[in-house]
């Protein structure tokens, strides 16, 4: 759609020219008729609040309409060089001496167009109606017979009884000021959208904007700017920067505005090389962080979560009940923690808890075994690598596991099992809260809290040279000891209900049935538990759960346990030799998930220590 136009015509003749040429070339355009002398400035006004985009006037109404309308453009009708010659032209026939007047922007250097018609022309420029009419009293008294102008100089020329020529405005000028008008119309309702677009995104922007002019006054802000300083626009706009950030800033500098911090950047605003104003950006220290913990969430989805709490441990027993109150007290704090438990007491679920209970709860929990992988595997995944650093390492390269724990926690379990050149990076992640990965050479900080766990004794693995003494120490500062389920008393009985609930909740316990439970060690702690409570349900063949029955599953389970050493499971009293090893194996028939459990130790520590016999052998 065309944009809406108005032209205020000084007169009728002007008018029914302008309405020729508007049907001719199908302007959208409005004609009103008025002058300074007739309120043509509030018809004007009128024409705005209408919707007009554009309004075309000429003389000293289009200056008046110039000063006051600033919303839209304001376009003058020029008095063409044609205008004025027909208007001379027809003067000439009264005088050869002719005023010419009217406002400056009409009748400049009417002068040299009058020597072409051999007459001599007087410029009266119009300053005031009150100085015009004593100017043209002096010149008539001199001799002046006729002047042109527009229409009040052509009344004032009939008071004084000399001619007076209306300088008609022709249907080229007309055309010209509407095309004029149309195109600035159009001009402007592409910045508005601009401007609107500009406007739209500043507001959404996170980022506090200020933008500023060449005088350090500030000619823009945005909504993020208003909440961090506390101001509103009226209380910034137009005031000098300093005193809003209260001094003067580098770019790039770390800033407290209320308590709160911000990275502040400065651009420069250069116009055809001068500087013209900056722009300040306010980007919150706290949104930074947030936005690096999502990126290392969505780069890494696994082990990131921790699911249980206090809430989730199953028990009644004194020992469970002050472990726990004891791992609560703990997790207010951020300093190391060292669990210390027997193979299948719960050691990573009370981590979890003390992770969901610290303030780094909203941040992620990740979990690494230490003694189910390779050394060289192992520290790929602790500390990541960069691209190329190796045979097969990925386009890219890879985040590590301390840098996925970034403003969380970090669960080192079966640390006892990590090897020495490993254990030396580890203690410096602890130390220096930095990661540097495999091949790569920049420092990457990390904020992380190192929870720790085993099930060996720590000390007799510095003493035979397989632990390091500093680590030990360093992840020795907040110890939880977790009781095995021998040592909880009648909390078996609680967990076996509470897996048979879980598991199979039709089963139905008649009263006594797990006494027999009471007399089993559980060298497998709870995993062991849970173990004989899934085979129940899954071979019990009816819902009736009796005591021959639990003692009958509880015989099948325990056959073939039954070896000489089938109390060592959890015994930090010394390290296992070769022969022990070998005869639990043997005694087990080969099966080493059952060697594993009778011994206390994990399945990869099997292996590597049968892959020695066999080397040494």
């Amino acid at each position: 759609m065309r944009p809406k136009l108005c032209l205020l015509a000084p007169n009728e003749d002007i008018a029914h020219t302008a309405e020729n040429v508007i049907k001719e070339r199908e302007f959208n355009c409005d004609i009103l008729i008025g002058n300074l002398k007739t309120k043509g400035i509030e018809l004007a006004k009128q024409a705005l609040k209408a919707g007009c985009e554009a309004i075309i006037s000429r003389g000293g109404t289009f200056l008046r309409i110039q000063e006051e309308i600033t919303e839209i453009p304001a376009v003058q009708i020029k008095v063409s060089t044609i205008d004025l010659l027909k208007a001379l032209h027809a003067a000439s026939y009264f005088s050869y001496k002719v005023g010419v007047v009217g406002y400056s922007n009409t009748i400049y250097e009417a002068s040299s167009v009058g020597k072409y018609l051999k007459l001599e022309i007087i410029e009266i420029p119009i300053d005031s109606s009150i100085i015009l009419q004593d100017r043209l009293k002096e010149e008539v008294n001199q001799g002046l017979e006729v002047i042109v102008g527009d229409t009040m100089a052509s009344n004032l020329a009939s008071n004084l009884g000399i001619q007076g020529i209306l300088i008609a405005s022709g249907k080229r000028a007309i055309y010209e000021a509407l095309s004029q008008a149309e195109d600035l119309a159009i001009l402007r309702r592409k910045e508005a959208i601009s401007q609107q677009r500009i406007s739209t995104i500043l507001n959404k922007l996170s980022e506090g904007i200020l933008a500023t002019d060449s005088g350090q006054r500030i000619t823009h802000c945005n909504p993020a700017a208003e909440k961090f300083l506390g101001l509103s626009a009226g209380d910034m706009l137009n005031k000098n920067i300093e005193g809003i950030l209260n001094g003067a800033y580098n770019n790039n500098e770390l800033i407290t505005i209320k308590g709160q911090q911000y990275i502040l950047t400065i651009e420069h605003i250069q116009d055809h090389g001068v500087r013209n104003g900056e722009v300040f950006t306010l980007k919150p220290v706290k949104e930074i962080q947030d936005m690096e913990t999502k990126l290392r969430r969505k780069q890494h989805s696994r082990g990131l979560i921790a699911k249980y709490t206090f809430n989730d441990i199953v028990g009644q027993s004194e020992s469970l009940i002050q472990t726990i109150h004891k791992a609560k007290r703990i997790s207010k704090s951020s300093a190391t923690v060292l669990i210390i438990g027997k193979t299948g007491v719960g050691k990573e679920m009370f981590a979890q808890s003390i992770h969901n209970e610290s303030p780094r709860n909203r941040g992620p929990f990740v979990a690494v075994n230490c003694a189910a992988l390779p050394e060289s595997i192992l520290e790929s995944e602790l500390f990541g690598y960069v691209e190329g650093s190796f045979t097969d390492a990925n386009k890219g390269g890879k985040m590590g596991l301390f840098e996925l724990a970034h403003r969380g926690t970090i669960f080192l379990d079966e640390i006892g099992d990590m090897s020495l050149s490993v254990q030396a990076k580890v203690l410096r992640v602890i130390q220096e809260k930095e990661v540097v990965r495999l091949g790569g050479d920049r420092v990457i900080p990390v904020d992380i809290r190192v929870i720790a766990a085993t099930n060996v004794d720590l000390w007799d693995a510095v003493n035979d040279g397989r632990f390091r003494q500093d680590l030990y120490y360093r992840i020795n500062v907040l110890r939880v000891d977790i009781p095995s389920l021998s040592e909880r008393g009648q909390d078996a009985l609680l967990l076996t209900e509470f897996f048979l609930n879980k598991l199979n909740p039709s089963i139905q316990v008649k009263e006594g049935a797990l006494k027999p439970l009471l007399d089993h060690d559980w060298p497998g702690n709870v995993r062991e538990l849970y173990n004989f409570v899934e085979q129940i349900t899954v071979l019990q063949e009816d819902n009736a759960l009796d005591e021959s029955a639990v003692r009958k599953f509880l015989a099948f389970s325990v056959k073939g346990n039954k070896v000489s050493n089938a109390k060592r499971i959890g015994n930090f009293s010394k390290r296992l030799t070769d022969e022990e090893i070998l005869e639990t194996l043997e005694q087990c028939r080969g099966n080493q998930a059952m060697t594993c459990e009778i011994l206390g130790i994990n399945r990869s520590t099997l292996w590597r220590r049968l892959k020695k016999l066999e080397v040494n052998s």
